[in-house]
């Protein structure tokens, strides 16, 4: 069944999911040895929250500062913001002090419901927090709610809303530059419910692994159990992989959204340990590209369901996906650098390639735009459509860098490169700001990255370029796994005569080697290139020999 439209909020979405299915589990979270609540259960509970924050003050368009516990009080919290028509701010803790304060500072709060570190957190730097005047301390799941302020809820009514009003300012991870507070508007994120059933076929009778957070808001709305994973989200790379095969297996998960990290986690250990998945109907692996080896592992653990790579960003998602079969023809063009295919456009976006650029785009007023459609020529990826959001909040710079006018449509620049094949296949190439720009011209991180990684030795590496300017010059970071450290001269050597042979017009002569490629905080997959470049930098400036 095709849904061409859809209206209202996330909170008018989960009152109709607790209508039509009251009895039936909508949450399974982990604490307290997997407790569940059903839709009926979960929404009166929402309703409570929603009638204490009003009792307490606020009221719609206010923004909310959000931060607790993944899971229940997630779900609880954030629904019950939005039963009140306020706009909850959703921030990555895992991101560090320093820039957590300088996100919280630019999207002015006016209130804080959180974990009680963070609302003491919010006394010692009041500068930061000097918008916030109402703190309210989240203990436990509900265990905010005093009593008093329960009164009568039960006829409480959300807030109405329309679908050009802002509900809630996602952060980006900052992977390739400052985080950004994207503006969400009720329409975006009906456009990415309309996907996920549309494009990915998510509907009532799925049962889903939460591993991402953010992703237990859309379920409740699409009538969807969530089983929230026992993992860490600030550290999803230190998640246990028995844990999470144990979970998908004792909760017959149907679905599941993960990074590509959480998705070899599953691979190897199903792999090594003889297991099959047979329930899973579907896999969505997203935030960074994912090898073709790990989705081949994957496709032999859920030997009945599909593998999909979503493609887009906090920005803007999904543009497109691609999925296993896609990936299986291109295996061998995408290992020897041909980028990763995006696959095919989500409904009504649109997608082009312009000629890469630094500075803003002009709007088509004030000057003609010229677009990629030749093969083979290596542009930027923009995007028009329903999923793109309203732009970053208080940042007008950014959102004008951002964004342009073309054919009567705003565009948002993806901060991606990428290029037509000769099938017109879209493939990624890797983040502009990421690309190096020698002297010998442009190399992006998946033209060298994935031969790199097909050496058994290494954990990951990353191409980066030293210097202040361009031309750079380009070089490879090299991570090796635990067990092949102590032999690394020898890896080195063979890396070196890959290069050679593959890439001798870009004279690449430094291998270094790192314990651990840092990498962002959401999905623990996305490398952190720029700041691996300016620190190698600076060590070659003071020994030269480093490398080489």
């Amino acid at each position: 069944m095709v849904h061409t439209s859809l209206k209202g909020n996330l909170v008018a979405h989960f009152k109709k999911s607790a209508e039509q299915n009251p009895k039936k589990c909508a949450v399974i979270s982990p604490e307290n040895n997997f407790k569940s609540k059903t839709f009926e259960d979960l929404f009166i509970e929402i309703k409570k929250t929603a009638y204490y924050f009003k009792k307490k003050g606020i009221k719609k368009g206010d923004r909310i500062l959000l931060m607790v516990k993944p899971g229940i009080d997630l779900i609880n919290c954030c629904f019950g913001l939005l039963h009140r028509g306020a706009i909850p701010i959703i921030i990555d803790p895992g991101m560090g002090i320093k820039s957590l304060l300088k996100c919280i500072k630019i999207s002015k709060p006016v209130g804080i419901v959180g974990v009680p570190l963070v609302v003491n957190f919010s006394y010692l730097f009041r500068e930061t927090f000097r918008t916030v005047k109402l703190r309210i301390p989240v203990k436990s799941n509900s265990s905010m709610i005093d009593a008093s302020y329960t009164g009568d809820f039960k006829n409480f009514e959300h807030v109405n809303s329309q679908e050009c009003d802002i509900t809630a300012i996602v952060f980006t991870s900052g992977s390739t530059g400052r985080p950004k507070g994207v503006r969400y508007l009720i329409q975006n994120f009906n456009s990415q419910i309309l996907s996920l059933q549309n494009n990915f076929g998510l509907n009532q009778n799925d049962v889903d692994l939460v591993t991402l957070p953010i992703f237990s808001l859309f379920n409740p709305a699409l009538g969807v159990t969530s089983v929230i994973a026992n993992i860490d989200p600030r550290r999803p790379a230190s998640a246990d992989p028995k844990s999470i095969v144990s979970t998908i297996i004792d909760h017959n998960i149907t679905s599941a959204f993960c990074s590509p990290i959480i998705g070899n986690k599953i691979a190897t250990y199903c792999a090594n340990n003889s297991i099959v998945l047979p329930h899973v109907k579907r896999l969505m692996l997203a935030g960074a590209p994912t090898s073709p080896l790990v989705v081949e592992k994957l496709s032999k653990v859920i030997p009945n369901g599909n593998i999909f790579l979503p493609y887009g960003a906090t920005e803007a998602l999904p543009v497109s996906y691609s999925d296993h079969n896609q990936v299986k023809k291109l295996k061998e063009s995408i290992l020897t650098g041909e980028g990763s295919p995006l696959g095919y456009p989500i409904s009504k976006q649109s997608v082009i390639l312009i000629p890469i650029k630094e500075s803003p785009m002009p709007n088509e007023w004030e000057e003609a735009i010229k677009t990629i459609g030749e093969e083979n020529v290596v542009g930027e990826i923009c995007v028009t459509g329903t999923i793109v959001t309203e732009g970053y909040d208080g940042m007008p710079g950014a959102s004008r860098d951002a964004r342009f006018v073309y054919n009567g449509n705003t565009f948002h620049r993806m901060g991606d490169i990428g290029y037509w094949d000769k099938s017109k296949t879209l493939r990624f190439l890797g983040r502009k700001a990421e690309r190096v720009c020698t002297q010998y011209g442009m190399l992006a991180t998946e033209n060298c990255e994935p031969i790199i990684n097909s050496f058994s030795e290494v954990e990951k590496c990353a191409l980066i370029g030293i210097g202040y300017t361009n031309p750079k010059e380009p070089c490879i970071v090299v991570e090796l796994r635990s067990n092949f450290k102590s032999n690394y001269e020898t890896i080195i050597t063979n890396i070196r005569t890959l290069l050679k042979e593959k890439f001798s017009q870009f004279k690449i002569k430094r291998i270094f080697i790192e314990d651990k490629i840092p990498v962002d905080s959401r999905h623990n997959a996305k490398i952190h290139r720029l700041s691996l470049a300016k620190r190698w930098t600076k060590k070659v400036q003071k020994k030269y020999y480093l490398g080489l």
